[in-house]
């Protein structure tokens, strides 16, 4: 039982980093340094994009960065409005 226990845990485990893998081929990713420049960049209007929080509502009201929208992820078909009209906007998730 344990044995199963276990194994049923790696393939969890293994198929987390499958699924990271994909999404990191499909994706950019920004680095804090490069949020950082962008903010900086959006602040004196000189870039547009769209910065979602898509964790949890408490944690967004706790710790978000400032400028960025919550979209829950749990909750992303209910909110997702709160995207905008503007189809070929940059959005950066975190």
């Amino acid at each position: 039982m344990r044995m199963l226990k276990l194994m049923g845990m790696l393939l969890a485990v293994l198929a987390l980093l499958s699924a990271r893998a994909v999404a990191m081929e499909r994706f950019d990713i920004v680095t804090t340094q490069e949020l950082k420049q962008m903010l900086a960049l959006r602040a004196s209007g000189q870039a547009d994009f769209l910065l979602v929080n898509a964790l949890d509502e408490l944690i967004f009201n706790d710790s978000a960065i400032p400028g960025s929208i919550n979209v829950p992820w749990c909750r992303a078909e209910q909110t997702v409005g709160r995207l905008g009209e503007n189809k070929s906007r940059l959005i950066v998730t975190y």
